[in-house]
């Protein structure tokens, strides 16, 4: 099985179960297909979206070209996976229905992953109420890795939708989730329980959110983490501490001021060859501005070099 670590708010994910009896010669065993699918794999590990998203692509059209369902169906996933990673969520939202459609002719399913990456693409989007009924489709999963990663998806959507039941739903099924636990499932319970929380509890609500930034921090999940920062900030505004509020309003701003440059950093060898970006830089820039307003104003690139400026 080829699958991407989709990044940002989704976990590895396996499309099929491995294992068991042969299987009849398909994609999997074209040279091709295989090259292209592992280095599109190496180029996403190392952030090299654009590149990853070219071999995905090429994956995709092999698998067409051979006929082959599962291959199609995991290529497609990856392929959105890599685009929602490089901050193109309409694209993404577009390659998983494309997917969705090309495996399902060919005897496929796939459907609660696709669910989960269209609807991690819509929340990008601001579509929250097709994020949220996605993501609660994706949360009834088999998969106990997709559910939980869909949970996620649904307590953020249906947060900024003000969707409470939806939210205490995804809350629930996170705190439901039985130990030994991840990181990054200890970060999702601490964030959207903070959620849950803000209304009526918001000092709880900002220790949480602390803790989970912390734990994305360890995983080295920054877009996450100033995410979780933000919403610390915004829970201990209302508990009345203007001063940390602010503080942790301008943390979250440089940090994600830092993401949209290194997202918008090149490499040199890589871009002798053509065209090449590690990730979109427009989310992390909007959020950056944002939350550095709601700190009072703060110094973005502080370590820039004067001469630059």
């Amino acid at each position: 099985m080829r699958r991407v670590k989709a990044l940002l708010l989704l976990g590895p994910l396996f499309l099929a179960g491995c294992g068991g009896k042969a299987e009849a010669p398909s994609a999997r065993d074209d040279a091709q297909w295989e090259q292209a699918m592992t280095a599109g794999q190496d180029s996403f590990d190392l952030g090299r979206y654009s590149v990853a998203i070219t071999q995905f692509r090429k994956a995709s059209e092999l698998a067409l070209m051979r006929d082959d369902g599962a291959a199609t169906a995991e290529a497609g996933y990856n392929l959105a996976v890599a685009q929602l990673a490089a901050d193109q969520p309409a694209d993404a939202v577009a390659t998983i229905q494309t997917a969705r459609q090309a495996a399902m002719l060919r005897g496929q399913n796939g459907q609660a992953a696709f669910d989960l990456v269209e609807a991690a693409a819509d929340y990008r989007l601001k579509q929250l109420p097709q994020s949220v009924h996605l993501a609660s489709q994706a949360m009834t999963a088999d998969d106990s890795a997709v559910a939980a990663r869909a949970a996620l998806i649904l307590g953020l959507a249906a947060d900024e939708a003000g969707e409470v039941s939806s939210l205490q739903q995804a809350n629930a099924y996170l705190q439901g989730i039985k130990p030994p636990l991840s990181r990054s499932v200890e970060a999702d319970k601490a964030e959207i329980s903070a959620r849950t929380l803000m209304a009526n509890n918001p000092a709880e609500a900002a220790q949480l959110a602390e803790k989970a930034a912390n734990l994305r921090r360890d995983d080295a999940a920054y877009r996450d983490m100033s995410r979780a920062l933000a919403l610390a900030a915004t829970a201990t505004e209302r508990s009345g501490d203007h001063q940390k509020a602010a503080a942790l309003w301008a943390r979250a701003a440089q940090s994600a001021a830092m993401q949209a440059n290194k997202a918008a950093s090149t490499d040199t060898t890589t871009v002798a060859h053509g065209a090449f970006f590690k990730g979109g830089t427009r989310t992390a820039e909007s959020d950056a501005a944002q939350w550095a307003r709601l700190a009072g104003g703060v110094s973005l690139h502080p370590f820039a070099d004067p001469a630059k400026k």
